[in-house]
């Protein structure tokens, strides 16, 4: 074989190894080039990114910001004034003209009237500018806002007052206005007390129309009587609590939940039996008691809470024609029965026979001669039972004995 067909031979061959070399060390210089980082810089907050284009809205979340409709997104270009950067705006960080962006406040703020969407540019409103601005006239509604855990404020009595407005949106209802609501009515319920136009008070067995959810202690006392503040107790009863609340001076807030009745006491009592009023009784047995007749007291002690009728009527055939008859009422009467009933001087029967199931029981410094006579579960009805169904049973029982 020729000497140049073996030259031509090594030539080709060594031409593919160097094509060979230099295409691999071509691929291989591809494959491990680093692909292009952008930078961009919002409030001095530096991110990089590997594409350019970029819209307000991932920019600021690039950026760390978590409420984005909460800011305003702005961009520094060389040589000109900030120009202002939508959310939806595609932004290309390539462009070397971009010098730094920059955020400020909302510019628009969204909430919700009565479920229905609405926007605005102020940073405060009135509950008033809020119903106006929804088509609501506020001569008959109020504005309620709703918190995000559920409680509401009521702006009922303050519909002047600036709501400053919040970028994560607000909720907002409103409610007609009440002509008139009885405070008794929803205390005895316990419901809450709307806002209404007049609210009617009970003040010991009157009615007076009163046109704020607030009232003092003194504007309390004047509604009833002319009598001078300083002499004189207020107390409230509320449907939770069977005894009474005493009315400190200050604000009285009548929309309190259970919130049912008033009642004024004079804050000094003379010495001596008939004028001891150590707690109050439910109205309908103070009536009761008053209207007996008979002196009577409420006195508290160690021994507990007790009704003390004087000069009380024994039948014929015991040992005295009169006597002090004492009744002890719990701390939760009436939703808890009263029990038994005790009697000074004891009793006894002409007859010579004796007394059944009878107890000593000091009280007020006397021991009384307490019969224990009681109800079967059940029986005692709150509502209905009060002091004068006991006392008649009383009366049964000092009856019903002599025939024994």
């Amino acid at each position: 074989m020729p000497v140049n067909w073996y030259a031509q031979i090594l030539g080709m061959v060594l031409q593919l190894f160097l094509k060979f070399n230099i295409n691999n060390m071509s691929l291989q210089k591809e494959g491990h080039e680093k692909p292009r980082v952008f930078i961009a810089t919002v409030d001095n907050i530096e991110i990089a990114v590997h594409n350019p284009l970029i819209t307000g809205a991932q920019l600021l979340r690039e950026a760390g910001f978590e409420h984005i409709q909460c800011h305003t997104l702005y961009q520094k270009l060389k040589g000109c004034d900030f120009e202002k950067v939508g959310m939806e705006d595609v932004i290309d960080l390539a462009n070397e003209g971009i010098e730094h962006f920059i955020t400020k406040g909302p510019d628009v703020f969204n909430y919700e009237v009565n479920g229905e969407p609405e926007t605005t540019d102020k940073k405060a409103l009135t509950p008033i500018q809020i119903m106006e601005l929804k088509g609501v006239h506020p001569s008959n509604h109020y504005l309620i806002q709703v918190m995000k855990d559920g409680k509401h404020i009521n702006y009922a009595y303050c519909p002047d007052e600036p709501i400053q407005m919040v970028c994560t949106g607000m909720k907002f209802i409103t409610e007609k206005w009440l002509d008139t609501v009885v405070i008794e009515d929803y205390g005895k319920k316990c419901t809450p007390v709307p806002p209404a136009r007049t609210y009617i008070i009970k003040i010991d067995k009157n009615n007076h129309p009163w046109h704020h959810p607030t009232i003092t202690r003194n504007e309390l006392i004047k509604l009833e009587s002319a009598v001078d503040p300083a002499t004189v107790e207020v107390y409230k009863f509320l449907n939770t609590s069977p005894k009474p609340v005493k009315v400190e001076n200050g604000i009285v807030d009548l929309t309190e939940k259970c919130l049912v009745r008033f009642v004024i006491q004079p804050k000094d009592q003379q010495d001596g039996r008939t004028n001891r009023r150590a707690f109050i009784l439910p109205e309908e047995d103070t009536e009761f008691l008053d209207q007996l007749g008979l002196p009577w007291e409420a006195i508290a002690g160690p021994q507990g809470m007790w009704v003390i009728i004087y000069d009380y009527p024994i039948p014929a055939g015991y040992n005295v024609q009169t006597a002090e008859v004492a009744m002890m009422i719990a701390p939760s009467y009436p939703a808890v029965q009263i029990d038994m009933a005790c009697f000074y001087p004891h009793l006894s029967k002409l007859s010579g026979t004796g007394i059944p199931n009878i107890l000593q029981q000091p009280v007020d410094n006397k021991t009384y001669q307490c019969w224990s006579r009681h109800r079967k579960g059940g029986e005692w009805k709150p509502g209905v039972d009060n002091i004068s169904t006991h006392l008649c049973l009383v009366d049964n029982w000092l009856l019903k004995d002599l025939g024994r």
